[in-house]
């Protein structure tokens, strides 16, 4: 996902393409000099400095009056990385540091955490916390009108940047037609949802992410020929009851209009949704059919997340 949020815009009926519209050293308190050394020693224990570059660095930050960071980093010693992965550690900000990750690159939030289109996420995770989940409620829908518009990536980013924020959080794939999430965190893809429901699968196949500790996923498991009689079901919505006393945030990943009406049964359990658009892709009037059926539905729209690319 190349290029996240411009805006969370509640107003459906305007046009799409409107839319588009480390410390000094220099009178440093003694409780900042700690939180250097600490930094310098992290990289030490990381292999990255030697126990001698510190006098290095501290001598150029004191000279240019520098960031910790910024004169190890013109010295040649250390990589911005190096200093991301070492202040995300420090501040307890979880994200993935493995090159062989399976979980996929284009999980921004996951892999390239302090990127401008990650801080788009940020930002609307903080509108969707003010205007949702700080009035007591634990469940959102993503929707959309079709599968160009990555609907499941903005799902997958999004229920990372609540896992950071230290929320309890669980991702569901009820995309029954054409399941993603398995495939971007590379889980198992066997037991999951549709397990849980055809009373298949005795208990909860959540999967833990360990470099997303917060993080819990709920692929959609074994494909089946009735999705939306699934979904429909009162075993659904008293899933979604229990689970909401386990998590915090739970993020529902829905299939898009066009691969059947399927989300319509999902968006008034969750209670909410957003639908997410793309420029060039979306067209207007599907939008707004997509947010007419929404709200036959009873469920709140709270708005449509843009992405310009």
């Amino acid at each position: 996902m190349s290029a996240i949020i411009n805006m969370l815009q509640t107003d459906s009926n305007q046009n799409l393409e409107k839319n588009s519209n480390l410390l000094t050293m220099n009178n440093t308190s003694a409780l900042e000099f700690i939180d250097v050394l600490k930094i310098g020693e992290a990289l030490v224990a990381q292999g990255k400095l030697k126990p001698s570059d510190l006098d290095k660095i501290l001598s150029l930050q004191k000279e240019k009056k520098l960031l910790f960071g910024e004169a190890a980093i013109q010295l040649g010693l250390v990589t911005q990385a190096d200093i991301e992965s070492v202040l995300a550690h420090q501040f307890n900000y979880p994200y993935v540091r493995e090159i062989d990750s399976a979980i996929s690159k284009q999980l921004l939030a996951a892999h390239t955490p302090f990127c401008d289109e990650v801080e788009g996420l940020r930002s609307l995770r903080g509108q969707l916390m003010m205007r949702w989940f700080n009035q007591g409620n634990k469940t959102l829908a993503v929707t959309s009108v079709n599968s160009l518009e990555n609907g499941h990536l903005l799902a997958a980013n999004l229920a990372i940047v609540f896992s950071q924020l230290d929320k309890k959080t669980l991702l569901i794939d009820t995309n029954l037609r054409q399941a993603n999430q398995h495939l971007l965190f590379g889980v198992d893809s066997k037991l999951g949802l549709t397990n849980i429901l055809g009373n298949q699968q005795g208990c909860y196949a959540m999967t833990k992410l360990k470099s997303l500790p917060n993080l819990a996923v709920l692929s959609a498991g074994t494909q089946v020929p009735n999705p939306q009689e699934l979904l429909s079901l009162a075993s659904f919505s008293s899933l979604l009851e229990d689970l909401k006393k386990v998590y915090d945030i739970i993020i529902i990943d829905t299939a898009p209009l066009s691969l059947g009406s399927d989300l319509l049964a999902v968006v008034p359990v969750a209670g909410a949704a957003v639908i997410v658009v793309k420029k060039g892709v979306s067209q207007a009037s599907d939008v707004q059919t997509l947010l007419a059926q929404i709200n036959t539905t009873g469920a709140n729209v709270l708005g449509s997340v843009f992405q310009d690319s």
